[in-house]
């Protein structure tokens, strides 16, 4: 593949973990990398696995989630290119406390727990990029437990919708509703029909995945 080939230089530029790294540190790590495949679905490690290193996604989309005792999903975050995965237990070195695995097909690159501890001692401002890291990863899990604890459903799917969205009036919604369920604290039958009442009430068009905004200000609204 094409990203197999490019340079550690190249490849710096697309993770912004390494923005505050100069060029020759970043360079350093990523050369001690190995590039992994996983298929959709398939796991990049399970809940009480013991750390094996730090993870780079160069494609794809990989999640983050806790099963309950019954099965039940909750989806903590969905990570894309350029997005880091796993950085707490780089530090503590506890077991994985969720599991990982890929949305879609997806390429990682993979810097092994040794290789990673070599390159922190030598530079330590590799340890303050991933405490950056995982300082806007604790904002993003208050938002979460905020949102499961303070917002109905319907709140929660229109915040959901408008953040897919980008700014666009028009987009396809990668997740299934089923995935939908797991991410924001619901069941698959409860996403169907809250989708179903926002299509009534003429705030969105439902085609299959495409999603069309009809009125954003209302769905802003009722996403509070």
């Amino acid at each position: 593949m094409a990203s197999e080939r490019r340079n550690p230089c190249e490849l710096a530029r697309d993770f912004p973990i390494f923005a505050d790294l100069d060029e020759v540190s970043a360079s350093a790590l990523l050369s001690r990398g190995t590039i992994q495949h996983y298929h959709k679905g398939q796991p990049l490690f399970d809940e009480g696995d013991a750390c094996r290193g730090l993870f780079l996604i160069q494609s794809g989309a990989v999640k983050i989630y806790k099963l309950s005792e019954s099965g039940r999903e909750q989806i903590l975050a969905i990570l894309r290119a350029g997005d880091s995965v796993a950085e707490l237990p780089l530090f503590d070195r506890a077991p994985y406390p969720a599991s990982a695995a890929a949305l879609e097909p997806t390429t990682i690159l993979f810097i092994p727990l040794h290789r990673f501890d070599a390159e922190m001692e030598r530079n330590p401002r590799l340890a303050l990029a991933i405490i950056r890291t995982l300082a806007r990863r604790m904002r993003t899990l208050v938002d979460l437990i905020a949102d499961l604890s303070l917002r109905q459903v319907r709140q929660r799917l229109a915040r959901l919708l408008l953040e897919e969205s980008g700014g666009r009036a028009e987009f396809r919604l990668e997740f299934t509703n089923e995935e939908l369920a797991a991410r924001l604290g619901s069941v698959r039958d409860v996403i169907s029909r809250t989708l179903s009442g926002l299509q009534n009430d003429g705030l969105i068009r439902v085609q299959g995945r495409r999603i069309s905004l009809l009125d954003p200000d209302a769905l802003r609204e009722e996403a509070g």
